[in-house]
């Protein structure tokens, strides 16, 4: 295989194998991680953050909005994920002209 050079300003000019070149490359923006699988049954609002990939004060704002379906149990709030994403993929279908 023929190498690799890189030009360097004003030093000269390196010289790399196509192996050295292709381990040395390194994503400038990776790809952003896929969401998190749903877990089942209820979840808390930092998991249901995680799956939707939003803020969990989004999730919450929606759940106080009455838009998206939430359970609540004295101060603590729990989101059925199915539930939560049946409902925004309905409303999603609303707001389209």
């Amino acid at each position: 295989m023929a190498d690799v050079l890189i030009p360097l300003a004003g030093i000269g000019t390196l010289r790399l194998s196509r192996e050295q070149y292709e381990a040395a490359l390194v994503p400038i923006n990776p790809p952003a991680p896929a969401p998190s699988p749903a877990p089942p049954g209820l979840v808390d609002a930092g998991t249901l953050a995680r799956v939707l990939a939003l803020p969990k004060s989004t999730v919450y704002e929606l759940a106080k909005g009455g838009r998206i379906p939430c359970v609540r149990a004295g101060k603590h709030v729990r989101f059925d994920v199915d539930a939560v994403t049946n409902c925004l993929r309905i409303s999603g279908a609303r707001a389209r002209p």
